[in-house]
């Protein structure tokens, strides 16, 4: 009796002892690397561009700002293809246009799920006259057998078929395939060119 009074005497120490660091782990931030949360989620969102557009008409009711990586307030967009979009507060995203509140001079790029926006990327058109066509890094990788592209910056973009290879002081570019031209300029000796009717990046530019 003595002997099975003593088992259960450690198994229940042994269960207070296990709840006890469960709740611990599930209420710590800073445990095993945890400190950063809002970081890792924002790196962990696949920024795979499924949506581009000019944004026509912006409003948001308490004023929109993105700290930490996610957006503080939600906001809705009209963009010039026709379509309304909106952006929930915590929603991840990059802020990079001067001017939101202007029509036309800001680009919306968006990995969307349905409807719903999983992350975005507004920056400033190319001008005050914008024309369709957005410049973005340099291109660093290719997916899916050459339909997709990854950009410096991580962006996740669709390739046209080909993709143009210039280069300004016409080196031959043209002539090697789109992996050659990868591998020789990138990540920071050419742009990549986006046209915004087919949302594709349809040209890659050599700086050199």
């Amino acid at each position: 009796m003595r002997q099975l009074l003593n088992s259960r005497l450690w198994l229940a120490f042994g269960l207070l002892t296990l709840s006890g660091f469960f709740l611990v782990f599930i209420s710590c931030n800073d445990c095993f690397g945890r400190g950063s949360d809002v970081a890792v989620m924002q790196d962990s969102v696949e920024k795979n561009i499924e949506l581009v557009a000019i944004i026509s008409t912006f409003s948001t009711t308490d004023g929109f700002s993105i700290e930490n990586g996610r957006t503080l307030s939600d906001a809705s967009f009209g963009l010039d293809d026709g379509r309304k979009i909106f952006v929930a507060s915590g929603t991840p995203g990059e802020l990079d246009c001067t001017d939101i509140t202007k029509r036309s001079s800001c680009v919306m790029l968006a990995n969307m799920f349905g409807d719903s926006v999983m992350w975005f990327a507004i920056v400033n058109t190319n001008g005050t006259m914008p024309t369709r066509v957005l410049e973005l890094p340099s291109l660093v990788d290719m997916l899916d057998n050459g339909d997709r592209g990854v950009l410096a910056n991580g962006w996740i973009v669709r390739l046209a078929s080909p993709t143009i290879k210039t280069c300004r002081n016409d080196s031959g570019a043209s002539q090697i395939s789109l992996r050659e031209f990868i591998n020789t300029y990138s990540p920071n000796q050419s742009v990549s060119k986006m046209n915004l009717i087919t949302d594709e990046v349809n040209e890659v530019v050599c700086s050199v």
